[in-house]
């Protein structure tokens, strides 16, 4: 029995050490892939019952290059139909910076529904449904691009300890997102795929006051989920996100859904 919590005390350890080891054969094995490294604050407001208020601020880069550098911000609300169910709708604002070519800014507005259904107190699995129309302008002659783009998103996560377990490891997380891209202009002020899938592995740890922090490898393939083996990965991603809370979190209905914008 101690052999056995002394492996489950492991696992995390385990877990983060594989998705750092992983980044780091990308990096250095494939080099037609781009690796991206993501830094994002989440502040989130929840209400009484039913709604939260959140906002994501970030700024992702090229692992090992200045040839371009990202910021963003995307202001969001979600509002609980039920204990499972919830609508979700937002506006985000991406600012790319070119070392060599002109700056790219995109304004993002979307709105979705989720579904949350805890399979055990310890396992969980989601879904999210999203609409993005985008519109994207090179901000040196605010020539424009505009497009609508469909997300699909199947979670499951497994909680090792409480969010109220300070510094300790909190969740485990696996997710298949899927991408659909519908064009309306032909200008290419960005590049943009008909069909994208991506992969993520996360681990979250839980830090004083409910914050925490989340370590995320993600793979990106620009092809459908279905034809992930025939496509190789074109964008590896290493996101770290810190989360902090504020308002009656424990009494909300959305308290467990987690569903990140």
């Amino acid at each position: 029995m101690i052999h056995t919590k002394n492996i489950i005390f492991l696992l995390p350890k385990i877990a983060i050490s594989l998705m750092i080891l992983c980044f780091s054969s990308s990096t250095l094995q494939a080099n037609d892939k781009q690796q991206q490294i993501v830094l994002e604050v989440y502040p989130q407001w929840y209400s009484d019952e039913d709604y939260t208020v959140q906002g994501n601020l970030g700024i992702e880069k090229v692992f090992d290059s200045a040839d371009w550098v990202k910021y963003y911000a995307k202001p969001s609300f979600s509002y609980a139909l039920d204990n499972n169910w919830a609508l979700h709708a937002g506006l985000g604002f991406y600012y790319t910076d070119y070392k060599d070519n002109h700056n790219n800014l995109e304004i993002r507005a979307f709105q979705g529904i989720s579904h949350f259904y805890a399979l055990t107190e310890k396992w969980a699995v989601s879904s999210y449904l999203r609409v993005e129309e985008r519109f994207h302008y090179d901000t040196s002659t605010w020539d424009k691009e505009n497009f609508v783009r469909l997300r699909l998103r199947l979670r499951t996560n497994y909680t090792l300890n409480p969010i109220s377990k300070e510094n300790s490891w909190h969740k485990f997380l696996f997710s298949v997102e899927g991408f659909k891209t519908y064009d309306q202009d032909d200008t290419q002020v960005q590049d943009s795929y008909a069909y994208e899938s991506r992969i993520t592995l996360g681990a979250e740890r839980s830090l004083k006051e409910q914050k925490k922090v989340r370590f995320e490898l993600a793979w990106k393939y620009n092809a459908r989920a279905a034809d992930i083996q025939e496509s190789s990965a074109s964008t590896v991603y290493f996101k770290v996100q810190y989360y902090t809370t504020w308002g009656k979190r424990w009494s909300n209905r959305l308290n467990d859904h987690e569903i990140d914008q």
